[in-house]
């Protein structure tokens, strides 16, 4: 293979090709090469396709290597002197731009201080800036046409502010009668006097109008003094009535006290019971709050709505009531449908005239929603608290991981790189050291590649540098390629824009759930999508493994079981999204994030 030319080796038959037909075996040095189905440019531009090439693993001996090094060389101050002299002509280019924008904005300046005869030159070798010096010029001309226009138009409104002027110190008289060759001006004389003409016979008939009202006002002036007399007299009778009516429903204020205490209580559930604690009344809603009729709760004790828990409570508070106490407590209700209902009471006793007690009523708060929050609240801080002990712990073991990692792989290959170039250096064979360099290559590259896969695993560059669906993408292809799934990823290529947050965050719970399916699921097949509707973006992972039953896994039931879920869900509804985890045994799994998009900007 050491005799061979590159045209044999690959069976090259492309006799355009610079290298076709040639003895030298330096063909990466070849420029035009047609390495590829493509023609090459030098070996500079080509290098990275050339390194990998197997003619320059078989011919790099010390005169190859010293060949290239001085053609990479030659190549290097070539491109060096091209880009020497691109700098000299931009540079030019900057001298001149500079130079002609300072002659634009000081015609710009003159323009704008009211001098619109100003010209400038419209050579210049570059394109633009003669467009941009056209322009101005064109500019300048137009506007002094418009000033000649606006000195007419200012003596015709001058005139016009004159007449209005008359016109509201009351000359109705008045009208413009100067002549001009400005359609517009002509135009508005005629609308100005064609409204003056109009304002004055408006205001002949309103004077007619006001003349005739006057009339009418003084005659009606007289129909309501005689009718105010009448007023005045039944009114004095009125007032006798309401005097005595006002007797008698004072008499009435007693009896209905009682009455008007209920009606002010009626916001909230009501219930009135004697002193026997037999229920006498409730409003709507009680009977709503226990899920009763009134015919099932009027004439009946109270103590059935309770457990015995919660009767011994209604008792201690009840005793208390007969002595006049009338602080507000907490009871558990027990409905009809035998589901529980807290509630505040706040209770107030009846005594009758001899002070001797008749019962009391109480007004039901229902406060299930604040009990419920109150014992979720303390759910999830006992979950936070597990959470950052466990998230402790998956920092510790990620740092073992890696030192584990960077110890038992990349640390012994660097250390048997190093036994090996001291071989190499104390070798006097050229088969020998290039056998040693082979080897030494092969390591350097696997190292690379594992480098690059445990890069991965720690900060997935892709994530940042191509986005979250090729993230996603390469996620599932590495599970694909490590574990042997059959992996599927959809997108509807729509644009999703979302915060670099929001990328993390979503990546890392998908990362979460395909790690439950290579752990739990015993999957063959699993899919990412990733789609958006107007405000929302949707992401699905779906698997076909044994599935799970969700109450198992309920972190508010089964801490163990769902931490890894209760870590994803407190993550997406930090985001104002929502996560839903729908599973059977038997039937697979499918896992749905929703998270809302981040607004476009428009561009005005």
């Amino acid at each position: 293979m050491n005799s061979m030319k590159c045209w044999e080796l690959f069976k090259c038959n492309k006799f355009q090709c610079p290298a076709y037909k040639s003895n030298d075996l330096k063909c990466w040095l070849f420029s035009g090469t047609h390495c590829r189905d493509s023609i090459q440019g030098k070996f500079l531009e080509k290098i990275e396709m050339c390194l990998d090439c197997e003619m320059l693993k078989a011919n790099k001996d010390i005169d190859a290597l010293k060949a290239t090094i001085k053609v990479a060389n030659k190549q290097f101050k070539e491109f060096s002197r091209m880009i020497a002299e691109r700098d000299k002509e931009l540079e030019s280019m900057s001298m001149e731009l500079a130079l002609s924008m300072s002659e634009v904005f000081e015609a710009l300046k003159k323009i704008s201080s009211g001098d619109p005869t100003v010209r400038i030159s419209e050579n210049s070798n570059i394109e633009l800036i003669r467009k941009l010096k056209k322009l101005i010029n064109l500019t300048a001309s137009e506007i002094g046409e418009i000033v000649d226009q606006s000195h007419e138009i200012a003596i015709g409104l001058a005139e016009h502010f004159d007449v209005l002027h008359k016109v509201s110190t009351g000359n109705l008289n008045t009208r413009v009668k100067g002549i001009s060759k400005v359609e517009l001006l002509e135009s508005l004389k005629r609308v100005t006097n064609e409204t003056i003409e109009n304002i004055h016979q408006e205001i002949t008939k309103r004077k007619k109008v006001e003349k005739a009202l006057q009339l009418a006002h003084d005659e009606l002036e007289q129909r309501v003094k005689k009718r105010t007399k009448e007023l005045t007299l039944a009114n004095e009778k009125l007032q006798q009535e309401i005097l005595d009516r006002k007797r008698a429903e004072d008499a009435l204020r007693q009896s209905e006290e009682h009455h008007r205490t209920l009606i002010e209580t009626m916001s909230e559930g009501l219930a009135m019971i004697d002193k026997n604690s037999i229920i006498t009344f409730v409003n709507e809603q009680f009977c709503k709050m226990t899920g009763y009729p009134k015919e099932e709760l009027i004439g009946y004790q109270i103590m059935v709505l309770f457990d015995k828990e919660n009767q011994k409570i209604f008792q201690k508070h009840w005793s208390s009531r007969m002595q006049g106490d009338s602080s507000p407590y907490e009871i558990t209700i027990s409905r009809k449908d035998k589901k529980e209902l807290y509630a505040l009471v706040s209770p107030r006793p009846i005594f009758d005239e001899n002070k001797n007690f008749n019962g009391s009523f109480g007004v039901f708060t229902d406060i299930t929603a604040r009990k419920i929050a109150e014992k979720e609240l303390i759910s999830y801080q006992e979950q936070l608290r597990t959470l950052s002990s466990e998230l402790s712990l998956v920092e510790e073991r990620q740092r073992r991981c890696i030192a584990s990692e960077l110890h038992d792989y990349i640390g012994q290959t660097l250390f048997y790189c190093k036994n090996k170039l001291e071989t190499l250096r104390d070798s006097d064979s050229i088969d020998k050291s290039k056998e040693l360099t082979d080897e030494l290559i092969d390591l350097m590259s696997q190292t690379i590649e594992y480098t690059k896969s445990l890069t991965f695993q720690l900060g997935t560059p892709i994530l940042y540098e191509e986005g979250l669906e090729s993230a996603l993408k390469w996620l599932g292809y590495q599970f694909q390629k490590q574990l042997g799934l059959v992996f599927r990823f959809e997108d509807d290529l729509r644009p999703k824009p979302i915060s670099d947050e929001t990328r993390i965050l979503l990546y890392q719970a998908v990362r979460e759930l395909m790690i439950n399916v290579a752990r739990h699921a015993k999957a063959r097949n699993v899919k990412i999508s990733i789609n958006r509707d107007y405000k929302n973006m949707q992401i699905q992972v779906e698997d076909d493994g044994i599935g799970v039953d969700t109450i198992k896994i309920n972190p508010h039931t089964n801490k163990k079981e769902g931490f890894g879920l209760f870590t994803i869900h407190e993550r997406i509804k930090y985001l104002g999204g929502h996560f839903i985890f729908d599973s059977k045994p038997g039937f697979g799994t499918k896992a749905t994030i929703i998270v809302p998009l981040k607004p476009i900007k428009k561009v005005a």
